[in-house]
């Protein structure tokens, strides 16, 4: 499934908020103007009635008789508005009245306050005042169309306005979005143009401090990139180097034994042939096992094992091989269980008794031992160990950190070894969390190889 990019999420949000802002702008600005729908008009009906209220004399003498209203001139007339006025006088006669207003009571209970009202088929936004004697009533009409369509301009207006402001504030979010996100685009930008197995570390500068740790991050992979494929290619020298020696040897004794005529000689060459041949498959073999152990590094399998179980089993591989070289081949094991992939766990036990068989001279021993190590508090749970000890010429102290690098050969041995078996030993172990030491091996001298497998790789 494809996914949205960051920027396309940022804008989806961005739209989002905003319209869910909007929204509530809207529904705030609708309801606070149906709660005050008249309130401000009513305050204005209300100023007006008690202005013309106190204005009246008090000692007016008030007849039947009306005197004409003045003529506005026509400039005047055009603006006059809807707005309308009477005063009445013992709430039965209208002393007083706006051209054009309805000549009877704009509020016929005439109770001081505000009110609608429904007069000559009009309906009207009404403010009433009477003086303190109850005499003298003013009453302030309005078209409640007028009101209605004050309302919804205003109304129209406070919500254009909320529109604006949160459009403003979504395009600035936005820009300042694009702004962020300027970075990452330059470093993917960057990163496309790079050209193959670059792995030189992607620059900090001018990232958000929020994308820092991802970036280091990245770095950090492609060091350890780096450093993988260096390490390919150097093992892959070694071992063309490695393979390429053998197999000149055996185009060599092949041609020798090809041109001999004496059967001791021919014999000879075939028996160099088939040491060489036999040294060249012990190269292949481990050199698959080296690559099966590298491929599967990123999906490790593990499964609870004996330990003991495994090195019966391996050790009767070797039973018929320390027989035919005059070597002696003896188990001290204990039932122990540990959670590692058992394939892994039979090469090191195969690459350490090969080892320990071909350094050590006829006549010679190899012990395997395993079991589980006390733990140092109570109630831990036990560690496992296993070790590989003969009584060969054995290695020195100053060498023994070093037999498990790759291709690395201890000098002056009157063995010479392949170089990968033990640096295999060395990635199977690290890549179990374990432990490996080295030390003297049987009665006195020898090589002892010893590997200890953490709690947490165990099953009691």
């Amino acid at each position: 499934m494809k996914s949205r990019s960051l920027n396309a999420q940022f804008v989806l949000v961005i739209i989002g908020v905003t319209a869910l802002f909007w929204m509530i702008a809207v529904a705030v600005v609708l309801t606070k103007l149906s709660l005050n729908r008249t309130s401000t008009w009513d305050e204005r009906l209300a100023a007006i009635a008690t202005q013309l209220l106190v204005t009246i004399p008090a000692d007016g003498h008030f007849d039947s008789r009306t005197e004409p209203s003045l003529t506005l001139p026509p400039r005047l007339d055009r603006i006059r508005g809807p707005l309308a006025f009477q005063v009445w006088v013992d709430r039965s006669r209208l002393l007083a009245s706006t051209p054009g207003a309805p000549r009877t009571a704009l509020r016929p209970d005439f109770v001081d306050g505000p009110l609608s009202t429904h007069v000559e088929n009009r309906n009207w936004r009404v403010y009433s005042a009477s003086d303190s004697t109850g005499r003298v009533t003013v009453q302030v009409g309005n078209l409640q169309s007028v009101v209605d369509a004050d309302m919804r301009h205003k109304a129209m207006g406070e919500v254009v306005q909320a529109t604006l402001l949160l459009v403003i504030v979504g395009i600035t979010m936005w820009i300042v979005t694009l702004s962020a996100l300027k970075p990452v685009r330059a470093l993917g930008e960057a990163m496309r143009r790079r050209p193959h197995f670059d792995f030189t570390p992607l620059p900090l500068d001018g990232l958000p401090k929020e994308l820092s740790p991802l970036v280091e991050s990245f770095n950090h992979v492609l060091q350890q990139l780096d450093e993988a494929i260096e390490g390919e290619r150097r093992f892959i020298g070694d071992a063309a180097h490695e393979l390429r020696t053998p197999l000149s040897t055996m185009q060599g004794q092949a041609e020798i034994a090809l041109r001999e005529d004496d059967p001791k000689e021919k014999d000879e060459a075939l028996r160099k042939l088939l040491t060489v041949a036999q040294h060249s498959t012990r190269l292949s073999e481990q050199l698959l096992d080296l690559a099966r152990i590298n491929a599967g590094a990123k999906a490790p399998r593990r499964a609870p094992a004996d330990l003991s179980q495994l090195v019966q089993h391996v050790a009767q591989e070797f039973e018929v091989h320390a027989s035919q070289n005059e070597r002696s081949l003896f188990l001290n094991l204990a039932s122990c269980t540990i959670m590692c992939d058992i394939d892994e766990i039979g090469i090191l036990l195969r690459n350490l008794l090969h080892n320990a068989m071909r350094y050590t001279a006829e006549g010679g021993h190899v012990l395997i031992r395993c079991g589980n190590v006390t733990p140092a508090q109570a109630g831990d749970p036990p560690a496992v160990f296993l070790e590989v000890a003969d009584n060969g010429p054995g290695v020195p102290a100053a060498d023994r950190d070093a037999i498990f690098e790759r291709f690395h050969r201890v000098a002056n041995t009157p063995v010479r070894g392949i170089g990968i078996g033990l640096s295999l030993v060395a990635g199977i172990v690290a890549s179990h969390r374990a432990v490996i030491q080295t030390g003297t091996g049987l009665e006195g001298r020898g090589l002892l190889v010893r590997v200890t497998f953490p709690a947490q790789l165990t099953q009691s």
